[in-house]
């Protein structure tokens, strides 16, 4: 009897484990849903251009967002829904291919996860099954605020850069759909709308990325993007961004109602 009862005990201990478990993997894949964008890398601020956006989403597919080269000229910022991801204990395992069909194995440590901050470090990382070896560790913040009705419309404005070489003023013209026109004013004060802009852009919360193509202000062809942080306020926008050797380069706009009267050709 005694040693019943001694299997029952420990038969109990192990259901109560295995539920507690089972409740502490469910917290943690509930913590998880929603949009992540990177901050930092080894506690230190991450470059704005740099940065990478994550959507887990509850059917255990994976959305990853960030800039890529896609050859010597031509660097675009892409979303890339083909991932998949789990939970195994404290580790999130993600599958998938990215745009330029690379297939990728990764495991995720979770160092921290709360309500609004993810922490983790890579021990596995293979591309085509070759390992890359990542000693980083990567910080990522929760995206909860959705800026797109105040973000839509046109805006005027110019660059906040001290020792900038874009002094002009500029129109932005943002529409629901992802897609942007672009004026600028050429060297007879005529306002042009750039027809090789190809403009899209994606916006995450309080972060925007931007692709277009040939710059006008370095000179540079083929495709490119930037990304920016923003706040709002009524009709004024800031954007700034950190960049190389810790430069932060800003500007200020305000809406309009409607984009400049374009010369014709």
């Amino acid at each position: 009897m005694k040693t019943l009862n001694t299997l029952g005990l420990f038969s109990l201990m192990i259901l109560m484990l295995s539920a507690c478990k089972k409740d502490e993997t469910n917290q943690t894949d509930e913590l998880l849903l929603g949009m992540w964008i990177n901050t930092l890398v080894n506690d230190q601020p991450v470059l704005t251009d740099n940065t990478f956006v994550i959507e887990l989403k509850p059917d255990k597919t994976e959305m990853y967002a960030t800039g890529f080269q896609l050859d010597e000229n031509n660097f675009r910022w892409e979303e890339n829904s083909n991932y998949t991801y789990d939970l195994n204990d404290d580790r999130i395992i993600i599958n998938g291919t990215d745009v330029l069909g690379k297939a990728y194995y990764m495991e995720f440590k979770i160092i921290l996860l709360d309500a609004s901050t993810l922490k983790y470090s890579v021990p596995v990382f293979t591309i085509d099954g070759e390992s890359f070896p990542d000693s980083k560790t990567y910080t990522c913040s929760k995206i909860n605020n959705d800026l797109s009705s105040q973000f839509t419309g046109v805006w005027y404005g110019k660059s906040t850069t001290t020792a900038t070489a874009d002094t002009a003023f500029h129109y932005w013209e943002y529409f629901a759909d992802g897609n942007y026109n672009y004026y600028y004013q050429d060297e007879n004060g005529n306002w042009i709308k750039k027809a090789d802009n190809e403009g899209r852009y994606f916006l995450y919360g309080d972060f925007f990325a931007s692709n277009y193509s040939n710059d006008l202000i370095s000179g540079e062809t083929g495709h490119a993007y930037e990304c920016w942080n923003i706040t709002t306020d009524g009709n004024t926008m800031s954007w700034s961004g950190l960049r190389a050797n810790n430069l932060v380069t800003s500007y200020e706009m305000e809406k309009v109602t409607a984009p400049p009267v374009t010369k014709s050709h």
